[in-house]
């Protein structure tokens, strides 16, 4: 089944979508049409996130307390490591004694899905409530926000080439400093965590997979991803520095 066509959903998304669209009425005499587009995308992005900031600090918080209490569990894995049963029992009352829950962070985190998939959609589909989706209509400078790189290279569109290379590069750099700053935030709040395995370096590049992402989705998906990836690593390493200086 195809959610969209929920009605509920089919609504909440026409609903954001008329919203962008106004926005960029609003700015249309000041800018361009299509760097209007771009500029209505990176406010309803902004307006998103800033929504869902108590959930980004719940994150933050839960994982600056399961760094805090992981000399303890390292400590418990030594001590009863061959007895599974004491080990959960001891793990469980340690985080009773810490009031920690190893879940911290999930039901809030799994709240954002729906706002998440909403404006997801507002930017990546072709139709929203049975009409055709304006916003995707738009070019800027040349390159149509509803195409994807990957669909202009195949096609060999190589002049409108120029907006989507240079968005997949901001991604990636994003990407990069997301890495570099969620390792420093890591060592910074458990600096006695043991060195990572193979698989483990491997995944901290995981960010990475978002240019993929990127290179396959419209262009305005693109422009989403990437003030949303900037606006949670900053917001995540802020936040994580608070609760350490606090000792959440």
């Amino acid at each position: 089944m195809d959610l969209s066509s929920f009605p509920p959903f089919a609504a909440v998304l026409n609903g954001a979508d008329a919203a962008v669209t106004w926005i960029a009425g609003a700015i249309d005499g000041i800018l361009p049409e299509g760097v209007a587009v771009l500029v209505a995308i990176t406010i309803a992005t902004l307006v998103v996130r800033a929504l869902l900031i108590p959930v980004g600090l719940s994150n933050a918080r839960a994982q600056v307390a399961r760094a805090r209490l992981a000399p303890k569990l390292r400590a418990l894995q030594r001590r009863h490591g061959n007895d599974r049963a004491l080990l959960a029992r001891k793990t469980q009352e340690l985080y009773s004694t810490e009031h920690v829950s190893p879940f911290a962070g999930m039901l809030p985190a799994l709240a954002q899905i729906p706002v998440v998939s909403v404006v997801y959609g507002v930017f990546t589909r072709a139709t929203v409530a049975g009409h055709a989706n304006a916003l995707l209509a738009h070019t800027v400078f040349g390159s149509p926000l509803g195409a994807s790189f990957a669909q202009l290279l195949a096609a060999g569109a190589l002049a409108q080439l120029a907006l989507p290379l240079a968005l997949l590069v901001l991604i990636a750099g994003i990407a990069i400093m997301s890495r570099h700053l969620a390792l420093r935030a890591a060592r910074a709040a458990d600096p006695g965590a043991p060195e990572p395995t193979s698989l483990g370096r491997a995944l901290t590049w995981l960010p990475l997979l978002s240019v993929v992402f990127a290179a396959i989705a419209p262009m305005g998906a693109s422009v989403y991803l990437a003030v949303s990836m900037a606006w949670t690593s900053v917001e995540r390493t802020l936040a994580q520095r608070h609760y350490l200086a606090a000792g959440a």
